[in-house]
């Protein structure tokens, strides 16, 4: 795990969050969110930030956790 690129993935998702947090309900903002980092970021961001769902302790707000959630599911879908 290199702790400086997950860091600033995660200082990514908190501004993007932090940017649509006005656009509407928490549910709301979680998915567009998650649809943006999948439109968006490479494929091995993703993976990267997907990989630390279940950790708790790299900084992201209460909707960068949720939206890593679902963007996580959907990757997993994409495979199924």
């Amino acid at each position: 795990m290199n702790a400086k690129k997950i860091d600033r993935l995660v200082k990514m998702i908190n501004q993007i969050s932090l940017n649509m947090r006005s656009n509407g309900s928490e549910d709301l903002v979680v998915s567009q969110v998650s649809e943006h980092l999948e439109k968006f970021w490479s494929p091995a961001m993703e993976d990267l930030i997907s990989e630390q769902q279940g950790n708790n302790n790299i900084g992201l707000t209460a909707i960068g956790k949720k939206a890593i959630v679902l963007l996580a599911a959907v990757q997993k879908a994409k495979f199924i």
